[in-house]
């Protein structure tokens, strides 16, 4: 019995070392890795990395996330979670593009210690958040997180870096990093593209996939995050909780007649945008005057009304929101139909949209916009530079 024990035991104490010899090739990793086939920045050695730029691997995205409130029903990490998924699933579209780490803070994060609500939440309850989650940085901070972050991506040899964020606040940070970088290491063949499409015209276009199949528009933690949320998740309800089908927000209902009057409102506001936008491009072109975007004024309340209540300072309605699509955002196109004293009471637990409808299946078109936005500038800017 001891003869046959021991041989048993020499095989098992081999088989390990065979096994992970027979999935190691030469450079392509190990026991499973194939480093050929990895674009996150964080996930490869030192070497590999050097590997990678000497074979033309030379452009980067430099992604923004954030660190916000959801509400109840959502992880804190909603931002960082889709600006890495997005950005790791278009460089590998893209092909011999490095993602470098998602930096996790945000200028005017929801919920933060100078957001808006601060001085109610200090009056009501001392200098402890209700809603606790958020981190932020001011303009200043965050313009220097971005500018260290592509003069690393430039020592490290990369010559063209892409910088893109998930969050409302910081886009015209990265814009002006983007300009200034240029400018100053151009003559050294060195290019920092903006990618506002990763953002704007992401928003923009599930906004209107949510008007063309009946969901609900907008509003902080609501369908737009928690299905693509829910598409990402390595397991079920590591990102969002079973209670998101029932969770109260700040918000109108979204159902039967609340949920035609919120997408009719979000179409006139958005029609009325679209033609201002015409008008003044016309006008621009010398094919009209200033009284030429007469047609799009002549909507502007609605349009103001839409705007206003998705937390914009912009014509989309964005750009001074800073709540990542969220937050300001408020009920988005609901709070357009239904401003005022027809409101629903606030719920205050950092949710304004309605989640109670998402699906994986959404989650996955939602992604597929984003990430499609984002391949389709990074191409256009590549070309504009050839």
């Amino acid at each position: 019995m001891k003869k046959l024990l021991i041989p048993c035991a020499l095989a098992a104490l081999l088989i390990p070392v065979v096994a992970l010899r027979a999935q190691i090739a030469p450079g392509a990793g190990v026991a499973g890795m194939n480093v050929d086939k990895v674009v996150e920045l964080d996930l490869l050695t030192q070497t590999e990395l050097a590997d990678k730029i000497k074979n033309g691997w030379t452009s980067v995205f430099l992604v923004a996330g954030g660190t916000e409130i959801r509400g109840p029903h959502a992880t804190i990490g909603v931002h960082n979670v889709l600006a890495t998924h997005r950005a790791v699933e278009a460089a590998r579209r893209l092909g011999k593009t490095i993602v470098a780490p998602t930096i996790p803070f945000a200028v005017a994060a929801t919920g933060g210690f100078n957001a808006n609500q601060w001085t109610a939440f200090a009056e009501n309850n001392g200098p402890t958040a209700p809603n606790p989650g958020a981190i932020q940085v001011d303009s200043a901070t965050f313009k220097g997180i971005i500018q260290g972050g592509v003069e690393s991506l430039m020592y490290i040899g990369f010559k063209d870096i892409f910088v893109m964020g998930d969050h409302g606040g910081g886009q015209n940070e990265m814009r002006q990093v983007a300009e200034d970088m240029t400018a100053k290491f151009s003559a050294k063949g060195i290019r920092v593209h903006y990618v506002g499409d990763f953002y704007q015209k992401t928003h923009d276009d599930i906004d209107m996939y949510m008007y063309q199949h009946r969901l609900p528009i907008a509003g902080h933690g609501g369908m737009m995050e928690t299905a693509e949320m829910m598409y990402w998740e390595p397991t079920p309800f590591a990102y969002i909780r079973p209670i998101y089908k029932t969770v109260p927000f700040d918000g109108t209902r979204f159902e039967g007649p609340s949920l035609d009057a919120d997408l009719k409102a979000w179409k006139d506001a958005h029609d009325a945008r679209e033609a201002r936008a015409a008008a003044a491009a016309a006008a621009a072109a010398g094919g009209g005057t200033a009284g030429g975007g007469g047609g799009g004024a002549a909507t502007a309340g609605a349009a103001g009304a839409g705007a206003g209540a998705r937390g914009g300072g912009a014509a989309s309605g964005r750009a001074g929101g800073g709540g990542g699509g969220g937050g300001q955002r408020g009920g988005a196109a609901g709070a357009a139909g239904t401003a005022g004293a027809a409101a629903p009471p606030r719920a205050n637990n950092g949710l304004s949209g309605n989640p109670h409808f998402a699906t994986k299946e959404i989650g996955h078109d939602l992604a597929e916009i984003g990430i499609t936005n984002t391949v389709n500038q990074v191409k256009k800017l590549l070309a504009g530079e050839k």
